[in-house]
C-alpha cells in the first residue's frame, strides 16, 4: 500500500495516515519525507506508484463532498503541491508536478454579482510536466506530454506536445513525442 524512502517516520503513522484518507488503491504509494495533508470527503483514487515528495512543505490536498479526484500511476508530486476537488480533477499517468503548483476546479467564490461560483472539471492528460508555482484553474484541460513552464496561470485548452507559459498560459511552440515516450 505505500513505500517509506525517508525513515523519519514510524510504518504505524504512515498506515493510521492513509487509513484516514479513504482511497481508492491497492497499489504501492511511495512518501518521500513527511505524510501529506490529504482530506477526501469525496471519491479519491491514487494510481500505482504515485509519488507524494516533500521534504520542505507538506501537501494539501482537499476532496470536497460529491468531487471526484483521479491521480494516475506513476505521477511525481514535488514539494507542496496543493490540489481541491470541489467537482471533478482527472490528472494521467507519468506527470511531473513541481513544487508549489496549485491546481483548484473552482473560484471558490463570486467574481461578480452575477457570475456565481465557477466550477468546472480539470483534466490534465499523461506525461505532461508542470513548472513549480504554476496554477492550473478550473476548466482547463492540457494535453498529453506538454509542458507548462514555472509560474504560469493556465485556463482553458492547452493541446498536446507543446511549451506553454505566462499568465495567461499561451503556447509557444510544439515538438514532435514519439510513441511510447516517457518523460525522465
Amino acid at each position: 500500500m505505500f513505500k517509506i524512502i525517508r525513515r523519519k517516520l514510524h510504518n504505524y503513522q504512515v498506515k493510521k495516515a492513509i487509513s484516514k484518507w479513504k482511497i481508492s488503491s491497492d497499489n504501492p504509494i511511495k512518501i518521500e519525507g513527511t505524510i501529506p495533508d490529504i482530506l477526501n470527503h469525496g471519491t479519491l483514487v491514487i494510481g500505482q506508484q504515485v509519488t507524494f515528495r516533500s521534504y520542505r512543505l507538506n501537501h494539501r490536498v482537499r476532496v470536497l463532498p460529491e468531487a471526484q479526484l483521479k491521480i494516475g500511476d506513476k505521477t511525481f508530486l514535488n514539494d507542496a503541491v496543493t490540489i481541491c476537488a470541489t467537482k471533478n480533477i482527472s490528472i494521467g499517468k507519468y506527470n511531473k508536478i513541481g513544487d508549489q503548483v496549485h491546481i483548484y476546479d473552482s473560484d471558490f467564490h463570486e467574481v461578480t454579482p452575477i457570475s456565481g461560483v465557477l466550477q468546472e472539471s480539470i483534466v490534465i492528460g499523461d506525461n505532461v510536466w508542470i513548472g513549480a508555482k504554476s496554477m492550473i484553474l478550473a476548466g482547463t484541460r492540457i494535453g498529453n506530454n506538454s509542458v507548462i513552464a514555472a509560474g504560469s496561470v493556465v485556463k482553458g485548452e492547452i493541446p498536446a506536445n507543446c511549451v506553454a507559459a505566462g499568465a495567461p498560459a499561451k503556447v509557444l511552440k510544439y515538438f514532435d513525442v514519439p510513441d511510447g515516450w516517457i518523460r525522465k
